[in-house]
């Protein structure tokens, strides 16, 4: 996903009012298509400044959304990777170190471990790449259901002291890791959804100026002081 700045965003929009301002002053101004009108311009604009309002708001959405993810899965204080090592404990003072009970459920883990995907995702994360985050939290998700299964089918054999990794509390756990993995996802494309249509609302400013210079170009003049006033506000 190609990225402009925030800051560029905003000189384009201070350029397209700086246009307004100075249509403002000109006498008689008649553009060539009604859509050039001033009015038209600065709906635009306004509409513009909305999406930018909106773009914000989805990128702050996604960016807590992923540090939720990080606290669930790793570093919470109850999170998934916090409650492996005491689970693991448990079946071994149960079953015995070296039992096929603790063999299994170590094996489990190893795999949840194997599964984890420290690497930072932010808002500026292609597709491609939030995509292979979330599958690969969605694995450490399924491995982590996996562990449950095996617990529960342990039966009554399975009763920890510590209230995170009795079997209904892991069971939320993981309720709580697919929700929040699943949010990523929808926050990030809520925000490429809106970045585009942004992206698609200043490409229509861009040329509506350039159609709003030529039409003053045309009624007043390429050496007007109107024309000259205008033409190097790049929008």
């Amino acid at each position: 996903m190609k990225s402009i700045s925030e800051r560029s965003y905003g000189a384009r929009i201070g350029n397209a009012e700086s246009m307004v301002a100075a249509l403002l002053t000109f006498r008689d101004y008649q553009p060539i298509k009604p859509e050039y009108s001033i009015s038209s311009f600065t709906d635009l604009i306004n509409t513009t400044k909305g999406f930018n309002n909106t773009v914000a708001g989805n990128k702050q959405a996604y960016s807590l959304a992923v540090e939720n993810r990080i606290q669930v899965f790793d570093k919470g204080q109850y999170s998934i990777d916090k409650v492996l090592s005491p689970v693991n404990g448990t079946v071994k003072v149960i079953y015995g170190r070296i039992s096929k009970e603790a063999r299994d459920v170590a094996g489990i883990i190893s795999k949840i471990r194997g599964a984890n995907n420290r690497k930072k995702v932010n808002v500026k994360s292609d597709q491609a790449i939030v995509s292979q985050s979330y599958q690969s939290y969605n694995s450490k998700a399924q491995f982590f259901a996996d562990m449950i299964v095996n617990l529960t089918n342990f039966g009554t054999n399975y009763q920890p002291t510590q209230g995170e990794v009795k079997i209904a509390a892991l069971n939320d756990l993981y309720t709580i890791a697919v929700g929040a993995n699943n949010l990523v996802m929808n926050s990030f494309s809520n925000f490429v959804q809106t970045n585009a249509t942004r992206i698609d609302s200043y490409y229509a400013l861009s040329q509506m100026a350039v159609s709003i210079k030529d039409s003053v170009k045309a009624q007043y003049g390429f050496g007007s002081p109107e024309y000259q006033l205008i033409k190097g506000l790049k929008v």
